[in-house]
């Protein structure tokens, strides 16, 4: 099967995978105990609010209930529910009137771009470090990379990411190490947020062949400012190159708290794999070539231990996302993980429900991506 045939099927695919989560969601929601329209009233549920014709009072509590349709019957809630879903309409947040779908769009991208980010930093981190580990086997380094692997899968990475704030974002006077070796005032990097507090990003004033709003992925974004809109920003942030490199060190330490945790579990499976190839023949034979250690390691090894380990790439971007649910609240940066624990703390059903099926469609896709990936590092797999 050629490989535009292969994508088309899979994306088709999506669709019955889609229905599926769709339907899923909709039953944890119903089921999950929890009255919305009574968390919207609180205390003052029964405060009555009107009459209906026959001159019962109606109390707060029902206005609410009927105005979010929940006594409707659950089969007529999920036909309105697919059906809004198919038009585009992901609902409405009750807490402040903002369809669901802006929400999503200007909190996923926050999301995916440090999930991305932090496995540009957790992948060559693990792996090199992976390989290292196996081509020097039971000496020191292996030792050392070993402990420090279960240490980073083992600490919470709540914990791991204030330590990061505590040691490179804070002066020497709270125990900060970057004062007194680099010279600087308050850490090296910025302790919370996505940019400095001294500005507001851009949210429009982009080239014309440029979204309007932006993307919404600031390390793009920035570069597409145009000159008059940088102009109103402060002047340390006045050129595109001074805008990317804030948001840039803004995403270092939550990244680098991801990446790392990330790392541990890469560095063993890169290892392990390696470590088996290793002792296979024709790692032999090529040694036995003349060969110098690093082709046969790099060139004729690494490449089909690497196998195991793009295995995992899809499972790495959704665990990425799922970590950065904690690193966003650490670093009060609101993104998609922010928003679904609102959501699921105020019984926001139509967030939770909109945040599962965008993480659901990542999930596939990236699924997509790996198998894909399979048949570039090992041409002996066909794509089915």
């Amino acid at each position: 099967m050629k490989l535009h045939e292969f994508v088309v099927r899979r994306l088709l695919l999506l669709i019955p995978v889609m229905i599926g989560v769709a339907v899923f969601t909709f039953a944890v929601a119903q089921i999950i105990p929890g009255d919305p329209a009574a968390l919207q009233c609180g205390d003052k549920c029964g405060l009555i609010v009107g009459y209906d014709d026959d001159g019962n009072p109606i109390t707060a509590h029902q206005a609410n209930r009927e105005r979010l349709r929940l006594d409707d019957p659950v089969g007529l809630q999920f036909e309105r529910y697919i059906t809004d879903l198919i038009k585009g309409d992901w609902g409405e947040s009750q807490k402040n009137g903002r369809p669901v779908l802006d929400i999503i769009k200007t909190s996923a991208p926050v999301t995916l771009e440090m999930a991305f980010f932090s496995l540009m930093i957790a992948y060559p981190l693990g792996i090199i470090m992976g390989i290292i580990s196996a081509v020097r086997q039971d000496r020191m380094f292996d030792h050392v990379s070993r402990f420090f692997a279960i240490a980073f899968v083992s600490l919470p990475i709540f914990w791991f990411a204030m330590l990061l704030q505590l040691y490179f974002a804070t002066g020497s006077e709270v125990g900060g190490i970057c004062d007194p070796i680099f010279g600087t005032e308050g850490g090296c990097f910025p302790i919370f947020d996505r940019h400095d507090q001294s500005y507001t990003y851009p949210v429009e004033g982009y080239h014309w062949f440029y979204p309007e709003a932006g993307t919404g992925f600031h390390l793009i974004d920035s570069w597409f400012v145009t000159d008059a809109k940088l102009a109103e920003l402060p002047s340390e942030f006045d050129t595109n190159r001074e805008l990317f490199m804030d948001t840039l060190t803004h995403l270092v330490l939550p990244c680098s708290a991801l990446g790392i945790a990330s790392s541990g579990s890469l560095l063993r499976y890169m290892r392990a794999s390696l470590l088996e190839v290793l002792h296979e023949d024709y790692v032999r034979t090529a040694r036995a070539k003349g060969l110098s250690e690093f082709r046969v390691v790099v060139v004729h090894a690494c490449r089909n231990a690497m196998v195991p380990i793009v295995t995992i790439l899809g499972f790495s971007i959704g665990g990425a996302i799922g970590g950065a649910v904690l690193t966003e609240s650490v670093f009060g940066i609101h993104g998609m993980g922010t928003v679904a624990v609102l959501g699921i703390l105020q019984l926001e059903y139509q967030i939770v429900m909109g945040v599962t099926l965008l993480t659901s469609v990542i999930f596939l896709l990236s699924n997509l991506v790996v198998d894909i990936a399979y048949a570039i590092v090992d041409p002996r797999v066909r794509l089915e």
